[in-house]
């Protein structure tokens, strides 16, 4: 009996080119690996996301460490195209949700307006 617990990245970007390296990236990957990547276009403003989805395995077991590595992989793979002022063509998260409740477990994106001037 194992913690179930998913983790996954989303990451978006409005930089095509950086985003068909990435594509050129998972195209390089075991077909089981490709299975776990969604990239999906925006309606507006040329952005485009890619969905990392979580492997389904419980914590610790052989899968749960080689989608980790595969996380910290992609999450390498798009501070490459970070600029020098730490800024970034990408807003990224890493998400865990499950048993362990639910956090932001990493990510670049900053409040820089805070929650309430989000007003729907």
């Amino acid at each position: 009996m194992g913690v179930e617990n998913n983790e996954c990245v989303i990451a978006t970007t409005w930089n095509s080119e950086a985003m068909g390296n990435i594509k050129q990236w998972v195209l390089t990957l075991s077909e089981q690996e490709q299975s776990l990547f969604v990239f999906v276009p925006g309606l507006t403003n040329g952005k485009e996301t890619l969905f990392l989805a979580p492997s389904g395995s419980k914590k610790g077991w052989d899968m749960d460490k080689e989608v980790k590595h595969l996380r910290d992989v992609i999450i390498s793979y798009i501070k490459l195209y970070d600029y020098e002022d730490g800024s970034s063509p990408f807003t990224w998260v890493e998400v865990g949700y499950g048993e362990y409740g639910q956090k932001v477990l990493r990510g670049n994106c900053k409040n820089v307006y805070g929650d309430e001037d989000y007003a729907v």
